[in-house]
């Protein structure tokens, strides 16, 4: 029982210092989308799903892998850090270094390239902050996984929405980024010394037994970008930036269900790694949560699409109004997404996580090129068909194909 509630308040510390955190961003984002504008707002986001493109290269699957072989034996979890940060930060360089020469090639604006290289140490913020995350996650500290995010999250947009006001430009944002990016991770990495000491600064090491697992990991994560970020990518090379600004409203709103899903999904993990570790439980019944995820969403995005366009012409104001309309159609997905839950969590929780390379594979290649052809025939709307269309599809596929693997396994009866 220690273990279960143990693993139970993990998992609550993440889901709510996500929660928190995901408030922070959404009240913040509210305020940035009004004051910048869809142009502004569209650089804005267009720079952001840039970067977020070379994520990849960070390989962050590595984290993943240092937690389950530094929680083997706890004593020894400093010499799997040393063995592993030199790599981390070579992952780091590269991911860097590519995004900043790749934008010179870029049909952007020299002041957008120029925006994308300072915004380009988010991924160094992203991989260190991983990397010291994983000290907490094998202490079993997770509360302060939560808190520094938070942090992080409220000095950015509290002091942007302060130099916003005051009238300073893009330029602030990115610049604001970055300092907020430099001291939390300071504090952090001071912070985490407390429970396993470890510098920054170690030779290279390849190591099958790290990296192997780890571009797995990774390469699941890279699929979802492409099923789901890469859309405002798409729509910087096939329109204009405020074509992203306002499907950028959209999408970000839309995210929040997902944010949802995914701290449900944190929260049940380690209960269904318990539950299958003792015994299997009936196909029936994950099928019945499925189906009822399915209608229970679906009947909410229902309601809730006749007076959403309302909702964002009232917080965002009347020049993200379109956004309001593709928004009462994109949030359809989400009844999908959610039908997925039991299956994702389960095959996770047994160790059947590269069972979604394919269905995600299949995804990620339908999501690009629906985009292209919808994009072009019925405009800014046809991205939200396109991720409608994506998910019913890419949600029958982790249906079916979870149920078989589980049942072969003999987890459900």
């Amino acid at each position: 029982m220690s273990k279960l509630f143990q693993g139970l308040k993990n998992a609550s510390y993440l889901a709510l210092g996500n929660l928190i955190s995901k408030v922070i961003v959404f009240i913040g984002f509210i305020f940035i989308a009004r004051l910048l504008g869809p142009e502004n707002y569209g650089i804005y986001a267009t720079v952001g799903a840039f970067v977020g493109f070379f994520q990849i290269f960070l390989v962050q699957g590595l984290s993943k892998v240092i937690v389950r072989e530094g929680s083997k034996n706890i004593d020894s979890a400093d010499e799997v850090l040393k063995r592993t940060i030199g790599l981390r930060n070579l992952l780091i360089l590269v991911a860097v270094a590519l995004c900043v020469i790749v934008s010179f090639f870029m049909p952007y604006e020299v002041q957008t390239k120029l925006y994308i290289i300072i915004f380009s140490s988010q991924l160094a913020y992203m991989g260190l902050t991983n990397f010291i995350g994983t000290v907490y996650q094998i202490r079993e500290k997770m509360q302060y996984m939560a808190l520094f995010d938070i942090l992080n999250r409220f000095l950015f947009i509290s002091a942007s929405v302060v130099f916003l006001y005051l009238g300073f430009g893009l330029m602030s944002l990115f610049i604001i980024a970055f300092v907020s990016y430099a001291v939390t991770l300071f504090l952090n990495y001071v912070h985490s010394q407390k429970f396993i000491r470890f510098g920054f600064f170690s030779k290279v090491r390849f190591d099958n037994r790290f990296v192997k697992p780890a571009v797995i990991f990774s390469l699941l994560a890279f699929l979802h970008f492409l099923i789901s970020r890469v859309d405002l990518l798409m729509i910087s090379f096939l329109g204009t930036p405020s074509d992203v600004g306002i499907y950028g409203v959209s999408y970000k709103v839309a995210q929040q269900g997902m944010m949802l899903r995914n701290v449900t999904s944190t929260a049940f993990f380690p209960i269904f790694v318990k539950i299958f570790h003792r015994r299997s439980i009936k196909g029936s019944k994950v099928v019945t949560y499925s189906l009822l995820f399915l209608v229970v969403i679906l009947l909410g995005c229902t309601g809730l699409s006749f007076c959403i366009k309302d909702i964002i012409s009232f917080l965002f104001g009347s020049e993200y109004m379109q956004s309001g309309a593709i928004l009462s159609v994109l949030i359809f997905y989400l009844g999908f997404a959610w039908a997925t839950l039991p299956f994702t969590v389960i095959l996770q929780a047994t160790h059947n996580e590269k069972f979604f390379l394919v269905p995600n594979t299949i995804m990620a290649v339908l999501n690009i090129v629906l985009n292209y052809i919808l994009y072009l025939k019925f405009g800014l709307i046809g991205i939200a068909y396109s991720t409608i269309a994506v998910w019913v599809i890419g949600g029958l596929i982790i249906n079916i194909f979870g149920y078989s693997v589980m049942k072969k396994q003999k987890y459900l009866s």
